[in-house]
């Protein structure tokens, strides 16, 4: 292998396919960076074995060939190169580098030793918008658990139904849904890793002149998705996904409506003293108005009272303020509806201007008194 490529495109391939590596790795192997040069050009991959991205680079091929670097070492050496044209030369198993004035080698592993990459590209491409694919991601995707010991729950449901794609995920205290207008393939059932999916929302980001994504189906439980130059292929996790369907509040005695920034704004107040309360904030829901609290012994008591449109019952409910934090941090548009029926059953959060978009956060329960 002998080529010259820009260090700008370097440094972003080697970033991007880096980010899929794990800290803990099961194979040594995997904590490498497979570099494949071809008369295509320069091809950087890195695996979990679940998740596979490669990154295609342009660039000059003198000659083709292949070898496997340490990811952490050559991300390192790689980044500190000035933006010039650096060449890169296998030669006995090691890669030689040269940029500017700067010299390396570092040790690599024969290319034979990566796990074999996926040929097929996928059948049955469907090309989404990729503006409208971030959107849906964004609402559902920071629900998912990351607990590996339940590992359905770290995925994404995926469901093709009649009127439009439906998107969920769960950690079992609180729910994403999204109803979207994707069109998937009719037979569309799966469950995708949330780390996976995660991967996909960053590239779709940093990608900013790509108006598409095209995901496909490469077979054997593998998921392809492809944006730009960056091809991600995943496992589906297999397991039947919980019946959400059935934690969603079929009516509600409360509603208030509040504007985001504000709400936000007191959660994040309320939270500095839940931190020695197991993250516990109050809610009271009164005439006109809402009511954000929290206490700690040790610390103190702090309480935010906002103007809110309300309907109903009053009522008080408690949640975890984390999951209050994450659902506003990432919600669309400037006001959110809050429902409720009591304080032990789940609370409710929409959009007056989406209707397709639906969040479920489970209560604590708490004392009268603490």
């Amino acid at each position: 292998m002998k080529v010259s490529v820009l260090q700008e495109n370097l440094t972003q391939a080697v970033t991007r396919t880096s980010r899929v590596i794990s800290t803990k790795p099961p194979l040594p192997i995997l904590s490498t960076i497979l570099l494949l040069a071809t008369k295509d050009g320069l091809l950087l991959t890195a695996s979990t074995l679940e998740t596979t991205e490669s990154v295609s680079v342009g660039a000059k091929i003198d000659r083709e060939g292949g070898l496997c670097v340490p990811a952490k070492v050559f991300s390192e050496l790689v980044s500190s190169l000035p933006q010039d044209t650096v060449f890169l030369e296998e030669k006995e198993g090691s890669l030689r580098i040269s940029c500017g004035g700067i010299r390396a080698s570092i040790a690599g592993v024969a290319a034979g030793e990566f796990p074999p990459l996926n040929k097929n590209e996928g059948k049955k491409e469907t090309s989404l918008d990729k503006d409208a694919f971030v959107s849906v991601l964004s609402l559902v995707l920071f629900a998912a658990s990351t607990d590996e010991g339940r590992p359905l729950l770290t995925g994404v449901k995926i469901v093709q139904k009649q009127e439009g794609a439906l998107f969920a995920a769960t950690d079992g205290y609180r729910l994403s849904v999204y109803r979207s207008g994707l069109a998937l393939p009719a037979s569309t059932d799966v469950v995708i890793p949330g780390r996976a999916l995660g991967e996909i929302l960053r590239v779709c980001q940093e990608e900013k002149e790509v108006k598409k994504v095209v995901i496909s189906d490469a077979g054997e439980g593998q998921l392809v998705a492809r944006v730009g130059d960056t091809t991600i292929v995943t496992r589906r996790i297999e397991g039947e996904y919980p019946n959400f369907e059935k934690i969603i509040p079929a009516k509600h005695t409360t509603v208030a409506t509040i504007d985001v920034q504000q709400f936000t704004r007191a959660v994040k107040s309320a939270s500095i003293f839940a931190r020695d309360s197991a993250n516990i904030v109050r809610l009271h829901v009164g005439k006109n108005s809402l009511t954000i609290s929290a206490n700690a012994p040790q610390v103190g008591e702090n309480t935010v009272e906002l103007d809110a449109k309300t309907e109903g019952e009053e009522g008080d409910i408690a949640f975890n303020s984390r999951f209050l934090a994450e659902l506003l941090s990432n919600f669309p548009g400037e006001e959110v509806v809050f429902e409720m029926t009591g304080s032990l059953n789940p609370g409710a959060f929409r959009s007056p201007k989406d209707s397709s978009f639906l969040h479920i956060i489970m209560p604590v329960r708490v004392s009268a008194e603490g």
